[in-house]
């Protein structure tokens, strides 16, 4: 998995090994002790030292010496993280922050201050101290008689899942990740991945936080990446313009054995932090997404609108336009909804002996033609791709290496012949046809005769406007379609819109020359 790589080693001490092992800078040992590595983390991270975890001999710990020499090191630092010294958890997401820009960890128990803290905060420097610790750990009480030395700040959540992602998002000035998915200065972020039931493999991760490509600790669950952080790398999954290879790109180390942190949540946060296109969210939507959607729906429930509207508002209209109106509205959306009021806007009504007319300008007139023609066609043109996708498009290589081959690749060809002649087919067999046989009360296949040649160049134009537009955007603008993507129905509308107006032009000299009506 490129975006996420599983540090190498079983054990909290093979996994500081492995840091040795990668960094190979001079080394700091420390005992086994989660707490200790907290609190020697910045103090290796100002010496230019890779912290070794468990390999410091003896497990006994002087703690107090450990805080004097961090305080003695990093007392110009003016912030200072305050710990408990229970549940080493909490602590550690801190201890990451700490450790890359070189502030001292102190672990203090409830009603104990240790004295070379006192002693720090008393040398008339203003100090913030962000506590890492929920108000079960360190009381309310206990930080007011911190507050008489400094300010105090709470940077805790008894979620321990929240607690790590408060500290990857959280900035005071200069100090902090500042990670935050609604605004953040830098896309190239990196994330220390592990469990907090296993705080020791999160200990031996520390040199992570301060060298080589360096980040913050978030914590997962073990059988599957937890749904805030989830929700949280989403969020902040990065988009490229051009290339990917532009990147940005993100990385994510995780500390652990596979049952500390299984492959499923591993394999969870390499997918949610995938590089895509910023136009072609898998998981997102983009603008450009939510335009098209937008264009759907709003066809979607016009079309309903207009089947209900017109026998009630149009009780002149006849069968015929009562489907076609809709299902232009459907695929034209707001293109079709604008033609539909500018063909019925003060059109008078003229009663013939077998239908009504609806009297209009030239070029209203080639408006309802085109609608009538190309709103029928261009959905029969777009279900017989469907349909053809669906069961499989047929292999032939008919057209290769031959004299005709400069009408395009053969599958670029035959996908323009499965949506066009079958449309053109069953538009004059199934709807022109009658409708023309109708209007001009002669028999069917008189009707047919008549709407074929109309019905093939209103289609032909509007399937050259439809596909030259599909492989401009699709093709120069990146924007492929794919109906596992937010963006696959953008494409589809747009290029529907822009067959309607290649269509139109041949209407209006249709209608002008007497050859089809635009009265219904």
């Amino acid at each position: 998995m490129k975006n996420v790589q599983r540090i190498p080693g079983d054990t909290p001490v093979q996994v500081g090994n492995s840091m040795g092992e990668m960094y190979g800078t001079e080394l700091l040992e420390i005992p086994s002790d989660p707490v200790a590595a907290a609190v020697m983390a910045p103090v290796a991270s100002t010496r230019n030292q890779t912290l070794i975890y468990g390999a410091g001999g003896s497990e006994y710990v002087d703690m107090d010496s450990l805080i004097e020499e961090s305080l003695s090191l990093l007392g110009n630092s003016p912030v200072i993280i305050v710990v408990s010294a229970e549940e080493p958890a909490y602590a550690l997401p801190a201890a990451y922050t700490a450790a890359y820009f070189k502030a001292p960890v102190v672990p203090v128990e409830e009603r104990s201050i240790p004295q070379d803290l006192q002693n720090s905060l008393e040398n008339g420097e203003e100090k913030l101290i962000l506590v890492a610790a929920p108000e079960r750990l360190l009381s309310d009480q206990f930080l007011e008689e911190l507050d008489a030395l400094a300010e105090i700040n709470r940077v805790a959540d008894e979620n321990l899942y929240k607690h790590s992602l408060l500290w990857a998002r959280s900035r005071w000035g200069n100090f902090g990740w500042g990670m935050d998915e609604n605004f953040h200065f830098d896309a190239y972020y990196n994330f220390v991945l592990a469990n907090p039931e296993t705080p020791e493999f999160a200990a031996a991760g520390l040199p992570m936080a301060y060298e080589g490509n360096y980040g913050p600790l978030i914590y997962t669950e073990s059988e599957d990446l937890n749904d805030y952080v989830d929700q949280y790398f989403w969020r902040l999954s990065p988009d490229y313009f051009s290339f990917p290879s532009d990147g940005p790109f993100m990385n994510v180390r995780i500390v652990g054995d596979s049952e500390s942190i299984s492959y499923n949540a591993q394999a969870r946060a390499d997918l949610a932090l995938e590089v895509r296109s910023f136009k072609n969210q898998v998981a997102g939507a983009s603008g450009i997404s939510l335009f098209g959607w937008s264009w759907f729906f709003i066809g979607f429930f016009g079309a309903i609108w207009a089947l209900f509207i017109m026998p009630k508002r149009l009780p002149y209209s006849s069968f015929y336009s009562r489907i076609y109106w809709p299902m232009a509205i459907l695929v034209f959306g707001p293109v079709g909804i604008l033609a539909f009021l500018m063909a019925y806007h003060e059109s008078s009504v003229m009663s013939m002996d077998h239908m009504v007319k609806f009297m209009r300008p030239l070029w209203a007139k080639a408006l309802s033609a085109t609608i009538m023609s190309a709103g029928i066609g261009m959905a029969l043109m777009i279900a017989s791709m469907y349909l053809f996708q669906f069961f499989g498009l047929p292999l032939l290589r008919t057209f290769e290496f031959t004299s005709v081959y400069w009408l395009g690749s053969p599958m670029t060809t035959i996908m323009w012949l499965i949506m066009v002649i079958p449309a053109i087919i069953a538009s004059s067999l199934f709807y022109m046809g009658p409708m023309m046989a109708d209007m001009r009360e002669m028999k069917y296949w008189e009707g047919v005769k008549k709407a074929l040649p109309v019905v093939s160049l209103s289609m032909v134009s509007a399937s050259i406007g439809m596909f030259a537009t599909a492989w401009y955007v699709m093709n120069w603008r990146g924007w492929m379609s794919g109906e596992d993507l937010w963006l696959w129905v953008t494409p589809l509308w747009i290029s529907a819109a822009a067959g309607f107006f290649a269509a139109l032009i041949p209407n209006y000299f249709m209608v002008k020359a007497g050859w089809k009506e635009g009265e219904m």
